[in-house]
């Protein structure tokens, strides 16, 4: 799976350069790499991706859309994970 993120970080990368953070394409990658980030234990990291994921979501297909609602349900599973401890990691 860290093959597989490594890829979808490259391909978000030329994405943003061409587009913006918030086109379909930038949402399913973001989307794809918050999610395999959870699934592999790194929640700081999957709260890191899918919070803004989240926000600009809720601005584009608004707040009761299925996929808007279902990364909050994600943040929430991750937030309760954590329990409540602070959740920016310092950069790499």
């Amino acid at each position: 799976m860290t093959v597989a993120l490594h890829e979808f970080e490259a391909v978000l990368r030329q994405v943003r350069a061409v587009d913006s953070d918030a086109s379909d394409e930038a949402i399913e990658l973001r989307r794809a790499i918050g999610f395999l980030e959870l699934s592999e234990g790194r929640l700081v990291e999957a709260h890191r991706t899918l919070e803004p994921l989240h926000d600009d979501m809720c601005v584009v297909y608004g707040p009761d859309d299925e996929d808007t609602t279902e990364i909050a349900e994600a943040l929430t599973r991750i937030r309760l994970a954590l329990g409540g401890t602070h959740l920016e990691a310092p950069e790499a």
